[in-house]
């Protein structure tokens, strides 16, 4: 092991980390002894875990259960049209408001001229060159 510098620290630290250190050593110690000691094992093979049983096969489904899961399909899709339904009816709305709101403004509220007049009358040919 590498030595560890504890000149800085007080006596009695310097004393219980010498103890830890010392105690430390004396387990590596000991672990590699019992470990030399004790002839190694035979490696034994795992058992073989036995098959599981087979899964009962499910049973085949009659005329009721058929029926039953169509009713079950036909309820949740005409919960689905239902909601589609009124999706629809909200953006309806929603878009005939904005469209009311824009009809109101019948009549521009800017009366200067566009921007095509102004340009015509900024012309003058013969002033050019």
């Amino acid at each position: 092991m590498s030595s560890v510098n504890t000149d800085g620290l007080p006596p009695e630290m310097q004393a219980r980390i010498a103890q830890i250190i010392e105690g430390a050593k004396q387990k590596a110690n000991a672990a590699m002894a019992a470990q030399a000691a004790s002839p190694q094992p035979q490696p034994q093979p795992e058992p073989q875990p036995e098959p599981a049983p087979a899964p009962a096969p499910a049973p085949t489904p009659n005329l009721m259960d058929h029926t039953i899961a169509l009713r079950q399909e036909v309820a949740a899709m005409s919960q689905q049209v239902a909601a589609i339904g009124q999706v629809t009816e909200a953006v309806g709305q929603a878009v005939g408001q904005l469209y009311a709101m824009f009809q109101q403004q019948t009549t521009p509220t800017d009366q200067g001229p566009t921007y095509s007049e102004s340009f015509q009358q900024q012309v003058d040919v013969g002033d050019d060159y």
